[in-house]
């Protein structure tokens, strides 16, 4: 979906309007992460990662991995269609891209250190046809401790539906 303006409101009930400065061509995309993953997941394949349906149980950091170029080695369980139980496997990798989420099992197994990271939920909501074309090419945020402590609340338009959540950034590992 393309998104050409945003409403902002304050928590004093104060509205902006957002994209008055965008050209024709230029918008502010929506799209659902599990087609966005799927679509990053298959380029990558095609142009020649390896994709594994596994868990990451450790990964072996090489000593001075800054500034050497020593391989990682993963320690994950795979598993295949069907069953639930993985089998354990190792791998030796250049690169490692942890696309597993705020509470990233990758990035803590690989010591990347402290890093804020925020928390949704969002409900996808099905509107009829008629409200829907009021967010056609519109989107809408909410400031505002009623909303959210230090984040937003937002109405997010999707491909037939609207996305409709909160979040907070305060740090509070307790949250799953």
């Amino acid at each position: 979906r393309k998104v050409r303006r945003m409403n902002l409101v304050s928590p004093t009930g104060k509205e902006v309007s957002i994209g008055s400065t965008l050209q024709p061509d230029e918008y502010i995309g929506m799209c659902r992460r599990e087609i966005l993953d799927k679509y990053i997941r298959d380029r990558a394949i095609e142009y020649g990662a390896e994709c594994v349906n596994g868990l990451v149980t450790s990964i072996d950091v090489p000593e001075n991995h800054k500034v050497n170029e020593e391989p990682y080695t993963i320690h994950y369980q795979e598993y295949q269609e069907g069953t639930s139980v993985g089998v354990p496997k190792t791998m030796e990798v250049d690169y490692i891209v942890g696309g597993d989420g705020a509470n990233s099992r990758v990035a803590k197994a690989m010591d990347a250190g402290l890093y804020n990271f925020a928390i949704a939920f969002q409900e996808r909501i099905k509107i009829p046809d008629e409200k829907m074309e009021f967010y056609e090419e519109m989107a809408e945020m909410y400031v505002g401790d009623d909303v959210s402590p230090d984040f937003y609340g937002w109405v997010f338009p999707k491909y037939d539906h609207v996305g409709v959540g909160t979040g907070t950034v305060v740090n509070r590992p307790a949250i799953k």
